[in-house]
């Protein structure tokens, strides 16, 4: 016979309940070698934002200057009949964002991102309580690195057809160690002057401005909010850097950085959408950007967090521990641009969904769900996992929601 707990059933179904209301925001914690992931974030940042070797080897490269992740293989490159890495100098084509296409929160029909494209926000609301500009719009970059790339391609994991092929060979998914993926949402220059009240040689001044093609118009965009995640673990590791002149950007998880930032946690104010001031860098960073030859303007863009766990437990007595979903989310990339709440927002958990069935369709009705906390099994049922990488969104339609039970 089982013994008795010290809580009663209805006492520990109110302990949870009361639990389930919570959660732990995404702070850096050791890995499994000892290192903080905060450390390992600012360590790849100085690797993706440095200047690119192809064109310090080479000044008179076609087409403006880039930053390491500028030069790798983009969605459009990849998720094509005929994948390719991209030329030197190839233009910067900006596009929709997947996660508002997918229509998270109001089960729209998910499509393909609409290439060479600057769309007004998704989070209508959050864009109106942010101040954001009427009439402006956000495009989206995603990029692969040459690690990520091969092994997409050499799979055959970038058509649909490829996909149903990898589900019949009941291939596992899994991308080596060095492999990055990096997504960024950037504002025109003439649009974030009226949005954060600067002029343009001052957004040129303390951004990083690049010109990019949209709608047929090539102009200067300025990047104002990016996230990667990189593999060195099995559920990768994601960090979320913000600009610091993003209005809301510590809003409701607060800003957590313990290796990068002089002062580690910041709390979310109590009205949201105001400016959070400078985020300075501590000594170790400023050596790093100085080894790495980054430009003085990446100084002024800040680690939000870092996350390397879909649950925090938390210890609601001493006797009784429960799990919390770990919320990870940008004030651009998921509320303004993609309409998902940050308190609906996980990083790891979003992308552990991303898995495909037997047609090569992507798990549509997953995404839908906006997903936090620990990975639901029966929203996986008939899909194999694609090892974190929602890029498939752009390379097949959704798998159909399921049917309605009959009676």
């Amino acid at each position: 016979m089982r013994k008795a707990t010290a809580f009663g059933g209805a006492a520990t179904a109110a302990l949870l309940a009361a639990s389930a209301a919570t959660y732990a925001f995404a702070q850096g914690g050791p890995l499994p070698w000892g290192q903080s992931a905060d450390q390992l974030a600012w360590e790849t940042f100085v690797q993706v934002v440095a200047p690119s070797g192809q064109f310090i080897a080479n000044p008179n490269a076609p087409g403006p200057a880039r930053v390491e992740f500028e030069t790798w293989a983009s969605d459009q490159d990849i998720y094509t009949a005929t994948p390719h890495w991209p030329a030197i100098g190839s233009p910067k084509r900006l596009q929709q964002t997947l996660l508002g296409t997918a229509g998270l929160r109001h089960g729209s029909t998910i499509e393909a991102p609409e290439p060479e494209s600057c769309n007004p926000p998704n989070g209508q609301q959050a864009a109106k309580d942010a101040r954001f500009p009427a009439g402006a719009c956000i495009g989206e970059e995603v990029r692969r690195n040459w690690a990520s790339y091969q092994y997409i391609v050499s799979n055959g994991l970038y058509t649909q057809a490829g996909f149903a092929k990898a589900y019949a060979n009941n291939l596992v998914v899994d991308l080596p160690a060095d492999a990055i993926e990096f997504k960024g949402d950037w504002v025109k220059v003439k649009d974030l002057a009226k949005w954060v009240s600067l002029t343009p040689q001052q957004i040129h001044n303390l951004y990083y401005v690049n010109t990019a093609t949209s709608g047929g118009e090539t102009t200067e965009f300025a990047l104002v909010s990016f996230h990667f995640s990189t593999k060195q673990q099995k559920n990768w590791v994601w960090a979320d850097f913000e600009h610091e002149k993003n209005p809301g950007r510590c809003d409701v998880i607060g800003c957590h950085d313990s290796y990068g930032a002089t002062v580690q946690n910041v709390q979310p104010r109590s009205t949201n959408w105001q400016q959070y001031g400078s985020c300075q860098k501590s000594p170790a960073v400023l050596s790093m950007f100085a080894n790495g030859g980054l430009g003085t303007v990446w100084s002024h863009y800040c680690l939000k967090g870092s996350q390397i766990s879909f649950t925090t437990p938390r210890w609601i007595t001493k006797k009784v521990k429960v799990d919390v979903p770990t919320l990870l989310g940008n004030s651009v990339i998921e509320a303004i641009n993609a309409d998902v709440p940050i308190k609906q927002s996980s990083c790891i958990s979003c992308h552990a969904y991303a898995s495909f069935n037997s047609q090569g369709q992507f798990n549509g009705p997953a995404l839908g769900k906006s997903p936090i906390g620990k990975v639901n099994p029966q929203w996986m049922s008939g899909f194999r996992a694609n090892d974190f990488i929602w890029g498939i969104v752009a390379a097949s339609p959704p798998a159909p929601p399921p049917a309605a039970p009959t009676h």
